[in-house]
């Protein structure tokens, strides 16, 4: 009997090595271009962050990755909550926020939610040294429930306060929202990285 389960979804795109090089050098000129993002500048260190408007860039690989990724949005909305829909609407799914980071040795972003949004996600578009071992720079999610209170009978919880990703290039992980999740420290000689989105889902009849 699941009862408020949370939902994640992992998908690996298949044009990912098609695209990869291109994706990476509109990070570099983004960040060449002093197009920074400002938002939550305490958060994180050692990284760069772009503006919120990744997705709108005029360019062919990032409109094969962003009609890419909503589709993947739009699978895991219905997988979750098409159940709970009127029958014969349609789905919109919206990239109102999208960004890159370019991480380098020493970067990280502290716990963080994206608010005002349904689905966000992450997209490994350059692992860069990232390794499970250590830890080193891997995406850390967190669970959303606290107790007061913990036994024996709640090893199920206490167990399980925290999931780390080992991430692969061109897998792009969705989660909702609200889920508290961070990027810890980064060490290595290569760059990392990152694209990812904040989503929001609308019914239309």
């Amino acid at each position: 009997m699941p009862v408020w389960p949370v939902m994640m979804y992992d998908f690996q795109w298949p044009e990912h090595q098609r695209y990869q090089a291109d994706l990476k050098q509109i990070c570099r000129d983004l960040e060449q271009a002093n197009s920074h993002s400002g938002v939550a500048p305490d958060a994180k260190r050692g990284l760069y962050e772009s503006r919120f408007d990744f997705c709108e860039q005029e360019n062919p690989a990032v409109a094969a990755w962003t009609a890419w990724a909503k589709q993947c949005v739009f699978e895991s909305a219905v997988h979750s909550c098409g159940q709970h829909w009127p029958q014969g609407v349609s789905v919109i799914v919206e990239f109102h926020e999208s960004w890159c980071h370019i991480t380098r040795d020493g970067g990280y972003h502290d716990v963080h939610i994206h608010p005002n949004s349904s689905w966000s996600a992450i997209y490994y578009l350059d692992c860069g040294d990232m390794s499970m071992p250590g830890r080193n720079g891997i995406n850390r999610f967190f669970r959303p429930y606290n107790t007061s209170f913990t036994d024996a009978g709640q090893a199920w919880m206490t167990a399980n306060t925290t999931i780390d990703i080992a991430a692969e290039p061109g897998q792009l992980i969705v989660f909702p929202a609200w889920i508290q999740h961070s990027a810890l420290p980064y060490h290595g000689q290569r760059e990392r990285y990152i694209l990812s989105f904040n989503s929001r889902v609308k019914l239309a009849s």
